[in-house]
């Protein structure tokens, strides 16, 4: 049986594929996240005094990031996979302009709460030169938001899809335990309880609405 193409492509809206299209070239362009000093990857990096000197991108930049596991582009397709998913159901179902909110909401939050664990982990000059990235944040926060909001409003027309949605819960969990490697383990938990309070609020304002 020949691979449905067109019903794949369907699924995501220009949102969509355009955040993918950009991970995908910055995945290039860095030379798969490389942390080498003359990369560019240094361009986009959560940098606290680079940030409060203008460079206001970095709030949100880091998670167009991608870094290369055993040579292979693992950690991108994985994260585009759950983005092409999840956030082409929420572009086709609600927005084009909802998923854009989401992305920079979440993305910045998640940016911010991994900086602030690596600060307190760490120490305020060597957390500004800890490099982290992924959209896995954003996606996570994207699995909290539709959980919650199916949760609290039935009628939400988006049902999550069960596998992908344990098998990212299994690959939160395993982050913590270290197997995996250097994990942006705040970002992902942070995503996930942003995108759920965002799913409560606008579950909550629905019902006020509909009443």
């Amino acid at each position: 049986m020949a691979f449905d193409w067109q019903q794949f492509f369907n699924r995501a809206g220009k949102v969509t594929i355009g955040t993918v299209v950009l991970c995908i070239l910055i995945y290039l362009v860095t030379n798969q996240g490389s942390t080498q000093q003359d990369s560019l990857t240094h361009l986009l990096t959560f940098n606290k005094d680079k940030i409060l000197n203008g460079e206001i991108w970095r709030l949100l930049t880091p998670a167009f990031i991608h870094f290369k596991i055993g040579g292979l582009p693992i950690h991108l397709l994985f994260n585009m996979m759950w983005l092409w998913d999840l956030g082409g159901s929420i572009e086709k179902r609600l927005s084009p302009k909802f998923l854009i909110v989401l992305i920079l909401v979440i993305g910045i939050g998640a940016n911010v709460i991994q900086y602030v664990t690596n600060l307190l982990m760490y120490g305020e000059v060597f957390a500004d030169y800890r490099v982290f990235g992924g959209m896995s944040g954003v996606v996570y926060g994207l699995l909290g938001f539709l959980f919650v909001r199916k949760h609290f409003e039935p009628a939400f027309p988006i049902q999550l899809n069960n596998a992908i949605m344990q098998f990212m819960l299994i690959w939160l969990v395993l982050g913590f335990t270290g197997l995996l490697g250097p994990i942006a383990n705040a970002a992902h938990l942070g995503g996930l309880i942003i995108g759920a309070i965002i799913g409560y609020v606008t579950a909550k304002k629905r019902k006020l609405h509909v009443v």
